[in-house]
């Protein structure tokens, strides 16, 4: 259902340059995305965490606007990337 917001869900705009948008997307499936959302919100928890921001990464999560088991995978698959990426020695 795109462009339909979960409730309580509220759109996050940000001005950005082509090319920062074009290195984003060019590295997105090399680091375990497949959105550019999911990278976006993930990057948001990490700098939160890195300074000193208690934050529950769980709020990272795509919405579940249908409540599918394909959106509850595909945040389980990101959740698991991101914790991966936090361990020590893989900064």
């Amino acid at each position: 259902m795109p462009n339909k917001r979960a409730p309580g869900q509220k759109l996050l705009t940000l001005p950005a340059g082509e090319d920062f948008i074009r290195t984003i997307d060019k590295n997105l499936k090399s680091s375990g995305y497949s959105n550019r959302s999911q990278f976006i919100r993930d990057a948001i928890i990490e700098k939160l965490q890195r300074i000193g921001v208690p934050v529950d990464p769980s709020l990272a999560y795509s919405p579940d606007r249908v409540n599918s088991a394909k959106v509850r995978a595909a945040n389980k698959i990101a959740a698991d990337a991101l914790r991966k990426r936090r361990k020590p020695g893989n900064e």
